[in-house]
């Protein structure tokens, strides 16, 4: 797969609806559910709000829960019944399941402060049907999850677990961690493959049957935008750069849209991939 076609679009307006849509979600759960309990912790940074009823279960008997994370980095589940639960009190931001199902997190040491470098996080997997958190992994630096599309598989990113910045997956139950990325490389290699940015843009395509993945380097400047083919087991096939940016993502049509700064100007620029 190669990208195929570049052209200048898209206006700001397309961070603007993200900002949007983020503070909608954010919103919602009824008053006072994205508030936790100590003044320090007034903001909700992310929120996803999960539906947990099986798919034969009526209107009435349907049960949501907010799961989200506060200024401080804390961690708090909040269901319709308004029980609170702290599930780490400093993690990475969380991510749902494809099914809505289960949460991922990266739980951080309690003594962790924002902004520091993370040496040790190990990754936790939250049930929202029975309420129980699994470790999934432990003892290196586990950060930033993504759910594969079949949901039975994370994707982190780690440098402590092979002395270089590389991609590792690991099942939602803690087996068959692997290595993914820069297995063989040497530093000084030109095929390592850079982790994403801490906090950037992770997506899957949206068909989920290519198994790409398109990341930045960066977070607001000028990075390598990448984009990954995986195989049936989620083992490297290719990786590709679509060229400088930040900020990329897929839109509905199979294209990758991602910004550029040049100069006083932010330009869009959108590639096909075939």
């Amino acid at each position: 797969m190669h990208p195929t076609e570049v052209r200048s679009r898209f206006p700001r307006r397309t961070l603007a609806m993200w900002m949007a849509s983020s503070l909608a979600l954010a919103g919602c759960g009824g008053p006072g559910e994205t508030e936790a309990p100590t003044s320090g912790d007034s903001q909700a940074a992310q929120v996803q709000q999960l539906d947990t009823a099986s798919p034969d279960q009526g209107a009435a008997n349907e049960r949501r829960l907010i799961v989200y994370q506060t200024t401080s980095l804390s961690l708090y589940a909040v269901d319709t019944q308004g029980s609170l639960r702290l599930l780490a009190k400093r993690s990475g931001a969380p991510v749902t399941s494809p099914d809505g199902r289960s949460v991922a997190y990266s739980k951080l040491p309690d003594s962790y402060q924002p902004g520091e470098p993370v040496t040790h996080a190990d990754l936790h997997v939250y049930n929202l049907q029975s309420g129980h958190t699994q470790q999934v992994t432990r003892g290196y630096d586990d950060t930033e999850p993504v759910w594969t599309p079949d949901g039975r598989n994370l994707l982190f990113q780690s440098t402590r677990r092979s002395g270089r910045p590389a991609l590792w997956k690991v099942r939602s139950n803690g087996t068959g961690l692997d290595q993914v990325t820069n297995q063989e490389t040497l530093e000084s290699a030109g095929d390592i493959i850079p982790n994403p940015a801490t906090g950037g843009t992770v997506q899957w395509s949206p068909d989920n049957q290519r198994r790409l993945i398109v990341y930045s380097t960066t977070t607001l400047t000028n990075g390598e935008v990448r984009v990954i083919d995986f195989g049936q087991m989620f083992d490297v096939e290719n990786t590709y750069s679509l060229g400088e940016g930040h900020s990329p993502h897929w839109t509905e049509n199979g294209t990758v849209v991602f910004a550029r700064n040049e100069g006083d100007k932010v330009i869009y620029i959108e590639v096909g991939v075939d």
